[in-house]
């Protein structure tokens, strides 16, 4: 999803399909990569504590910390590289960015708040500015804040969505427990405003015309609706572990269908 969202980036500033748009993706994707590998190195003995991370192979012993290491500083030096060898310094200064960012500042945030996903956030608003910066586009446009800021508030009811599932591994992680703070059943009706607001911001791209293909515009809302629908008809319940899961999966697929509309419409023109 993150090397996705950075090719919807570059082709929605107007990059073309060539050598450039497989550079930006492999960059980006090689990023990602070293960052939740270099998080999982940062993580080891939160992750040895929840049934949902006890399988991941530092907590298993099938990979040493020192391999571990070795493998995200290779994936991150080799995303780097493949950054640099784009136009301009922009797109490697913001995929620097996101790396100091999601490992330097988010993951040791979220062992002193249980709100750092909001301000972790950020790092899922950086992909697509790599792509399109990388199109040879300004960094800070009316477009491009639109997109960054629609990733940014995906990411909140995505990582919300998933600590009301797992919140009996939180209590066992011994992080700060949002849940203390706010009751899941109340966080879950917070969270249902942050889903109102991304659905108003998808409405955003076809209202101000970001996607030209009138075809791909039905298709888009028609798909809106459903899935709106479907997170309406059965919303996420504290007490409905299934509940909450489907919900998470309908807004991933609607950020996902968000991003190959805007692939699409490259196509088209």
């Amino acid at each position: 999803m993150v090397a996705l969202s950075a090719l919807a980036g570059y082709l929605f500033a107007g990059g073309r399909w060539q050598i450039q748009t497989l550079l930006v993706t492999a960059g980006v994707g090689l990023l990602a990569a070293g960052c939740s590998a270099l998080n999982q190195w940062q993580e080891q003995d939160l992750d040895i504590r929840m049934e949902r991370t006890q399988q991941r192979p530092l907590p298993t012993g099938k990979l040493s910390p020192a391999a571990a290491l070795v493998l995200a500083s290779l994936a991150i030096s080799c995303g780097s590289l493949l950054l640099s060898s784009l136009p301009g310094s922009m797109p490697l200064l913001l995929g620097l960015l996101a790396v100091i960012w999601y490992n330097a500042i988010y993951t040791p945030l979220k062992r002193h708040t249980p709100f750092a996903a909001i301000p972790g956030a950020i790092c899922g608003a950086l992909p697509p500015l790599i792509g399109w910066t990388a199109a040879g586009e300004a960094l800070l446009t009316h477009k491009s804040l639109i997109l960054a800021g629609t990733l940014f508030v995906w990411q909140i009811p995505h990582t919300w969505l998933l600590l009301c599932r797992y919140r009996d591994d939180l209590q066992r992680s011994g992080l700060p427990n949002i849940f203390e703070t706010i009751p899941t059943q109340r966080l879950l009706k917070i969270n249902n405003c942050w889903l109102t607001s991304l659905f108003l911001c998808y409405l955003l791209f076809p209202l101000f015309e970001f996607i030209k293909s009138q075809s791909l515009i039905y298709f888009f809302i028609s798909g809106l609706f459903i899935i709106f629908m479907a997170m309406l008809r059965k919303p996420a319940e504290a007490q409905n572990s299934g509940s909450i899961m489907r919900t998470f999966h309908l807004t991933n697929i609607s950020m996902a269908l968000l991003l190959t509309i805007l692939i699409l419409d490259r196509l088209f023109i």
